[in-house]
């Protein structure tokens, strides 16, 4: 047979910090961002803006730009791209993260 939680566990779980403003739902909106990140070994993702492999190369680190697309506050997808390529492109989603 199982064993439920007490009703002293339970009360001993603090409470999380509720927000002190009345019209704050909690919710938080989902956008686009990109962060900037090493290339890693194995990397088998193409460039969205020139079409090329982003490849990691040992004696060359070169870095990358991940972008995590959200429309209407869901995911969508992840691209890459290539960091100069991401300039070249306008910085679609913002400026990258570091």
């Amino acid at each position: 047979m199982a064993k439920t939680a007490s009703k002293d566990t339970a009360a001993k779980t603090p409470a999380r910090p509720r927000s002190k403003n009345p019209t704050d739902t909690g919710k938080v909106k989902k956008v686009s961002r990109a962060v900037t990140r090493l290339v890693e070994p194995g990397s088998q993702v193409d460039c969205e803006h020139c079409g090329e492999r982003v490849k990691f190369q040992a004696k060359m680190r070169h870095q990358q730009v991940i972008c995590n697309v959200y429309e209407k506050s869901k995911w969508v997808k992840v691209v890459h791209y290539h960091a100069p390529c991401y300039d070249e492109a306008k910085q679609p989603f913002g400026a990258p993260l570091d």
